[in-house]
């Protein structure tokens, strides 16, 4: 979006718009970008020619309590609810059905993402054939497309929005009620009774969970009961349930993954990343007035309105912008330790700082342009074959968003698989499956509808 563009959609913003949403939306992102920064423990030693990338999580203990006031990701979900609400049924007033949904989120989602993927697909191919022993070119290429793991969850929630819209706004509570029901039925199972696998069912329940929260916002319950009464009861009961989690059950406090962890509350997600939400809604809620009051300042709004402009782009590249100042310091013979508890290495990291923010900014100038929403304005219609078409379209979605998450772009020429569940994957089935979703998407509100 060019500077005359956001100026319009300044000028243009409507008085019934919540801009909350909007900055939360924004900030959440921006959140990710710094937190994958600042979580990053790269070891660069020339002299044994060692690569290991790790997490600063997994050696410096003291970090882990900071992911409470880092980890965003639940709030992106509960604004996504949100968003999802209105837009479905703004959608259904002006006649659109299931097909013109998954299409828009497809859209928006998976179109500039299939860019980035085309980019790291020859990006990946280059670097195996280039250096196809260098002990940074597996763990290099397989962390570079780690990150798509949150728009396969996302799809997940924006798949079933319409059906849990629909049975949120006939029981209400009870769907939410059901929904924690069974992620807390999902934690007993797997680690009282022992059963395992059931853990994977986590990642629907929990996140489609705090997804629905956002439904209740677009209902405008923070009015009717007050922002800061809700704020401060959804706040305090997440705070002393998380705290109860912590210290009576096995669950710990860090809300981000890394290795060697007893239990992990985001890999699957939790009971504790669910009351964690809670607390973090709660505060959002706290928060909103003081911030709408900013928002209404012009100049405030437009760094808003800006930054939704580019912020999937940014997300999508941020990561490539990582990799490459560490392949920099790599190439001109630098040396990092990687050791999150000596004093060095935050000194090293705030000074690469400024490297990664200016390549995040070049990136997004240059991808930009594919950070849109669908142009689409006719609508296709309520349709059981273009619905199952649509549904189709977002399993295989996310299947290849899951599917890159786990190989990364790790052997485009060598064909390493990997296995999302018990599924194998590799780089070219989650490249098809992305593809194979895009199709489909179009298909489905373009195909003539057939008799029910």
């Amino acid at each position: 979006m060019g500077d005359m563009s956001v100026s319009a959609a300044v000028a243009a913003t409507p008085a019934t718009r919540d801009r909350y949403v909007d900055l939360v939306r924004v900030g959440s992102l921006l959140g990710v970008v710094l937190g994958h920064f600042a979580m990053a423990a790269v070891v660069l030693d020339h002299a044994t020619g060692t690569v290991e990338v790790a997490n600063v999580l997994e050696t410096a203990a003291w970090t882990r309590p900071l992911t409470l006031a880092f980890q965003v990701m639940p709030l992106f979900f509960v604004v996504g609810g949100f968003a999802h609400a209105t837009s479905w049924r703004s959608l259904r007033a002006r006649g659109g059905g299931y097909a013109d949904f998954v299409h828009a989120r497809i859209g928006r989602l998976l179109l500039p993402t299939a860019v980035f993927v085309g980019v790291w697909l020859f990006l990946g191919a280059a670097v195996e054939v280039l250096w196809p022993d260098s002990p940074a070119t597996a763990p290099l290429l397989q962390i570079s497309g780690q990150l798509l793991w949150f728009i396969g969850i996302y799809l997940i929630a924006a798949a079933f929005a319409p059906a849990l819209l629909a049975a949120h706004d006939r029981w209400g509570g009870w769907t939410l009620a059901l929904l924690v029901g069974a992620a807390v039925a999902v934690d007993a199972l797997r680690l009282a009774v022992g059963l395992d696998g059931v853990k994977w069912l986590n990642f629907a329940f929990v996140w489609l969970a705090i997804h629905q929260l956002g439904f209740f916002y677009a209902d405008g319950v923070a009015e009717r009961v007050g922002p800061r009464r809700l704020g401060g009861t959804m706040l305090g009961l997440g705070t002393a349930s998380l705290v109860a989690l912590v210290a009576w059950g096995p669950y710990g406090w860090s809300m981000v993954s890394y290795d060697g962890e007893p239990l992990s509350n985001l890999a699957p997600p939790t009971v504790a990343l669910l009351a964690f939400a809670c607390a973090q809604a709660g505060l959002a809620l706290l928060l909103r007035e003081p911030a709408r009051r900013l928002l209404e300042r012009r100049r405030v709004w437009t760094i808003v309105v800006a930054g939704g402009a580019v912020a999937m782009t940014a997300f999508l590249w941020h990561f490539t912008a990582l990799v490459a100042v560490h392949a920099g310091l790599w190439g001109v013979g630098v040396d990092l330790a990687g050791d999150p508890t000596a004093a060095s290495f935050w000194w090293a990291k705030l000074a690469m700082l400024p490297a990664f923010l200016a390549l995040v900014a070049v990136l997004v100038l240059a991808w930009r342009r594919f950070d849109r929403p669908p142009g689409r304005t006719d609508l296709a219609g309520p349709s059981a074959w273009r619905a199952c078409v649509a549904g189709l379209s977002v399993a295989c979605a996310i299947v290849g968003m899951l599917g890159f998450a786990v190989v990364g772009f790790r052997g485009v020429t060598t064909g390493y698989v990997g296995h999302v569940a018990v599924l194998p994957m590799n780089v070219w089935a989650a490249a098809g499956l992305t593809s194979a979703a895009i199709a489909l998407s179009r298909l489905a509100v373009a195909a003539p509808a057939r008799r029910r």
